[in-house]
């Protein structure tokens, strides 16, 4: 059929002048316009799903086309037809089956519209009407003459044209996030249809009928909406938010609008425009307030995505420190009592024991189950968190030490009842770590350690809980530490800070100083005074420095080899230099990672 089209298009770019009765642009336009309306019927009784859309978008074309075969038969007698006529009756037929046909294919294309994507939708068309309403019924009104019913007929097309031009370009706004070959050959049939009858509309202002664009438009227009339905059409999905590029139809049509309520200020323009234009800019009101209202609710699920826990609902390591923070940093009125808070540490007793038995899921579903008992042992106001793997924290505002160990005694009895798990059941127990704030500290780091130190002491007594004393924990806190660090230099969980040195002759930085940080899993980023002692007491330091020449220096031939001739500062201790085989240590890792002795600078520590 698109053969013929072209065929009928080189013939009228020949000179071919076509009429209502001849064989071609008469007989033989009306039979090629039937048969493609019959075309995209039988599309629909020959697919397995969305039949209604090319039945009834078929019904529209085959009611265009009965128009113009009535029209040809009332042309046999040679006179002009009646306006109104019969064929009337079939063309205006096409609207509202075109309009069904649009809207069932929009619903046909995704399965979900939000309502902004209405919104969107409705300001592109009624923008657009604005605008083809404002010139079209200027022509109308020239072109009406004889009686009211008439003067309706002419009416009803521009009307019916403005608001299928409203649908397509509201739909192609909706559909702008994706890309729909049936529905963009739609749109461009419609679109052509209307560009017709408007071309048409204009001529028969001015006393003429009938052109070579309209002699092409109409069946061409009819073609395209045929085609469309053979077209291979996905599943439906949800429409997702559109592109950028697809808030531009609105916008464009938006500004359209305005300018067409401008211009009614200051000369007439018809009223049906300019109801339309106000319609659009009122559905820009409400877009931008939906707008505002999602972007603020996005915000909020946002804040509330970075401060939960994913796997039990609980706060996490986030949230905590935003609540220490916060506490610590409130300044009670002269005349308000001190605040306190106890901060419970909360360590499971058995729990990789699970993991290790029954696997990780398992393990995830025991924590989400402790979630739920250890909210019943709170109080209304406390604060449960998951700070990560198994470990929880609890918050108790205005808490004294009594009031904290009998929270806790709660917590640890929540766990007596067992933990199904397929067909065996678990026992899991809790040492639980008791700090109060201010008494034990001022700050969240120092609170959480003092808890942490607690949870320990009561872990390696076998008591529910303890309260942290400073007396003594500081020796147990002091051997744990020693042993925490040593793991952490078997795992390479030390990292090292860079600090440049610039030369300020040159303005280059030459050297930079490797400086040794511990990133403690429980109490954050440990500064080198606090641990470095105790690696010297524990035997320690030897590795240590080990550890940072290694470092440092790989570190250091990174970036020379990337072209930066860099040298690199460590600090050493007294004790390095003292034992033995410290010297060929160094050498050993420069050799390694091909560097020269003046890469590396080394520097006795002012405590040595």
């Amino acid at each position: 059929m698109g053969a013929l089209l072209l065929g009928y298009v080189i013939l009228l770019l020949g000179g071919y002048s076509p009429s209502n009765t001849s064989l071609i642009g008469g007989w033989g336009v009306d039979a090629f316009e039937m048969l493609a309306g019959a075309l995209c019927v039988a599309n629909g009784f020959v697919r397995r799903r969305g039949r209604a859309v090319p039945i009834v978008l078929g019904a529209s074309l085959m009611s265009w086309a009965t128009g113009d075969l009535v029209l040809t038969l009332e042309s046999l007698g040679g006179g002009q037809p009646p306006t109104p006529s019969l064929s009337d009756v079939f063309w205006l037929g096409f609207f509202p089956l075109a309009y069904v046909a649009v809207v069932l294919l929009i619903r046909a294309e995704v399965r979900r519209l939000a309502t902004p994507h209405w919104l969107d939708g409705a300001v592109a068309g009624m923008g657009a009407a604005s605008v083809c309403a404002a010139f079209a019924f200027k022509a109308v009104m020239r072109a009406t003459g004889g009686d009211g019913l008439g003067t309706a007929v002419n009416l009803a097309y521009p009307v019916g044209d403005v608001f299928l031009l409203l649908l397509v370009v509201g739909g192609t706004a909706l559909l702008s996030g994706k890309d729909r070959g049936p529905w963009l050959l739609v749109a461009l049939g419609i679109t052509l249809n209307v560009v017709g009858d408007t071309s048409n509309l204009f001529q028969a202002s001015f006393g003429h009928v009938g052109s070579l664009f309209n002699a092409f438009a109409w069946p061409a227009s009819i073609l395209l909406m045929s085609m469309a339905m053979w077209l291979r059409t996905t599943q439906p999905t949800a429409l997702a938010e559109p592109r950028p590029s697809g808030y531009l139809l609105p916008g464009l049509t938006a500004i359209a609008g305005l300018v067409i309520l401008v211009v009614g200020t200051v000369q007439h323009v018809d009223r049906i425009a300019v109801a339309l234009a106000a319609g659009a800019l009122m559905v820009v009101g409400i877009r931008t307030a939906s707008s505002v209202r999602g972007l603020r609710a996005l915000t909020e699920e946002r804040r509330r995505l970075s401060v939960t826990d994913h796997l039990t609902g609980l706060g996490n390591r986030r949230y905590l420190f935003e609540v220490l923070d916060g506490f610590f940093a409130h300044r009670p009125a002269e005349d308000e009592p001190p605040q306190r808070m106890a901060f419970l540490y909360v360590d499971l007793d058995g729990f990789k024991e699970i993991n290790d038995s029954f696997g990780h899921p398992a393990g995830d579903e025991v924590l989400r189950a402790l979630g739920g008992r250890f909210r019943s042992a709170l109080d209304h106001g406390d604060v449960l968190v998951r700070v990560g793997g198994d470990e929880f924290a609890a918050l108790l505002m205005d808490a004294d030490a009594d009031h904290a160990v009998t929270v806790a005694k709660r917590l640890v009895a929540s766990l007596e009842g067992p933990f199904r798990l397929e067909a065996v059941s678990a026992q899991l127990g809790a040492s639980i770590g008791i700090a109060l704030a201010p008494d034990d500290a001022t700050d969240s780091a120092s609170l959480m350690w003092c808890a942490d130190v607690a949870m320990y002491r009561a872990k390696l007594g076998a008591t529910a809980c303890a309260l942290y004393e400073q007396d003594l924990d500081d020796q147990g806190n002091r051997l744990r530490l020693a042993d925490e660090l040593r793991v952490a230099i078997e795992e390479s969980q030390l990292v090292v800070h860079y600090q440049p040195q610039l030369d300020l002759r040159s303005g280059v930085v030459s050297t930079v100083e490797a400086l040794v940080r511990w990133p403690h899993p429980s109490v954050g980023l440990i500064a080198p005074l606090k641990f470095l002692p105790l690696a010297e007491e524990a035997g320690l330091m030897g590795r240590v420095t080990r550890w940072v020449l290694t470092e440092a220096l790989r570190q250091c031939a990174t970036w020379r080899t990337s072209g930066r001739e860099m040298s690199v500062s460590v600090n050493i201790s007294a004790s390095d230099l003292l034992a033995g085989g410290f010297v060929q240590l160094v050498k050993d890792v420069l050799e390694h990672h091909r560097l020269p002795a003046d890469a590396l600078v080394l520097e006795i520590t002012e405590t040595s």
